[in-house]
């Protein structure tokens, strides 16, 4: 008797997971266009076999997740194999729960052109955090200039080594400065004036760093970490400021030692290529490069500057002058520093140096708005016409480092930007 009762009880436990498990998903879907690619993608796979698809899905701001199987029958076990498989990676890159998104061709999700809701994060203070000389929020600026902010970020969980109260951060972001005037100054194409960045200092004196402990354990990261700092820098703690640069010491490792684009940018100090306070000057210099758009396609020095692909890095020999291997007694910027490209910017003219040129170029204007001005390289329209066609971002598509301000949960939709009403794409004539 009671071996019956276990059995009918497994068989109701079975039959109410997989009534669980073949849920459909409903509701916008984070990244889209890279979702739906991979799906296209398993689905030509499944139709040259000759065989079924069930494809599940899982999505959030952090990152989308997918778990699916190719067979010749579908059952109840195909659908458990192909969700679990999807739960492995939702709980690296969404958090979220997953649900069946197709059966061979046939999407059964629903809604999913409908708006993603941002989520307004409040974060407490932990107790802990509070130290003599720590800051948390950006400090009152002494200027209304463009300026880099800088960050000391942590996981939830991260130990905190102090490194915006103790000085080190300070003496590793003033070594690179000094590094970007010995290279500016030596540029062979360039002006020879020493230019090095505005940075973002109290009425103190001392730099404005502000202390950031994310909402999520390191476990729960995205793989690519500034897919969730970003946001819960921009929503969360109000870095929204669009003549500013925010650039993270981020103490926690990631997949690679540096990542940015224009707008947000990160060193990972747990990566293993970060040891040192030189190696992280130049991983910083190198980084800061990309928030200023560089390198971009209409340099023909460029990786892919095919159209193809854009890859933001120069090309063999030349790599090794973006400063991210800098000798301290001769650094070198290279070619993206000046140069003589018609229509093409060149970093000397970035409004986020000092001294400033004359009618210096906004990054955040030129390769997040698409306000080109004088800029209009026959590359640029090229890619924002294939944009256009397209109606839908596509990070592959892109002339220079992505803007870190995107709204991903709307790529399916045009070109959208955290903080701006409308589609870019609709509100250019080029």
């Amino acid at each position: 008797m009671k071996k019956f009762i276990i059995i009918l009880f497994s068989l109701f436990l079975t039959n109410n997971i997989f009534a669980e498990i073949k849920v459909p998903g409903s509701g916008g879907i984070n990244y889209w266009y890279d979702f739906e690619q991979f799906y296209k993608k398993q689905l030509k796979k499944s139709q040259k076999k000759k065989q079924k698809l069930i494809f599940y899905g899982s999505t959030s701001e952090g990152g989308w997740a997918t778990g699916f199987k190719i067979v010749k029958d579908i059952n109840d076990k195909v659908h458990e194999q192909a969700y679990k498989n999807c739960m492995k990676g939702a709980k690296k890159y969404t958090q979220n729960e997953c649900f069946l998104f197709a059966i061979n061709d046939k999407i059964v999700w629903t809604n999913i052109d409908e708006p993603i809701a941002s989520v307004e994060m409040n974060v407490e203070i932990a107790e802990n955090d509070k130290k003599i000389g720590r800051f948390f929020e950006d400090q009152p600026d002494v200027n209304d200039d463009y300026q880099i902010h800088f960050n000391y970020l942590l996981a939830k969980d991260s130990e905190d080594r102090e490194l915006d109260i103790n000085g080190k951060m300070e003496k590793i972001i003033l070594m690179a400065n000094k590094w970007m005037e010995i290279s500016t100054s030596k540029n062979k194409k360039g002006d020879k004036v020493p230019r090095k960045y505005k940075l973002d200092y109290r009425s103190d004196g001392k730099l404005d760093i502000t202390f950031i402990r994310m909402d999520k354990n390191f476990e729960n990261l995205h793989k690519w970490a500034n897919n969730d700092i970003t946001p819960f820098l921009y929503k969360g703690k109000g870095q929204t400021n669009n003549k500013k640069i925010y650039f993270n010491f981020a103490d926690i490792n990631s997949v690679d030692g540096g990542e940015a684009g224009v707008g947000f940018g990160s060193i990972f100090l747990r990566n293993k290529s970060v040891s040192t306070d030189k190696r992280r000057a130049a991983i910083l210099l190198h980084e800061l490069l990309h928030t200023q758009g560089m390198g971009t396609n209409c340099m023909p020095w460029v990786k892919s500057s095919n159209l193809k692909s854009h890859d933001n890095h120069l090309k063999n020999r030349d790599k090794r002058t973006m400063l991210n291997s800098v000798d301290p007694s001769s650094p070198r910027i290279g070619k993206i520093y000046a140069h003589n490209i018609d229509m093409c910017p060149q970093f000397m003219d970035s409004v986020y140096l000092t001294p400033t040129r004359e009618n210096a170029y906004d990054p955040y204007k030129i390769f997040c708005l698409f306000e080109l001005g004088k800029y209009k390289h026959p590359n640029y329209l090229h890619i924002i016409k294939k944009l256009k066609e397209a109606g839908r971002y596509n990070w592959k598509t892109r002339f220079s480092t992505s803007c870190s301000t995107r709204n991903y949960s709307k790529d399916s939709q045009g070109y959208y930007l955290l903080g701006v009403e409308g589609n870019i794409l609709q509100k250019i004539n080029y």
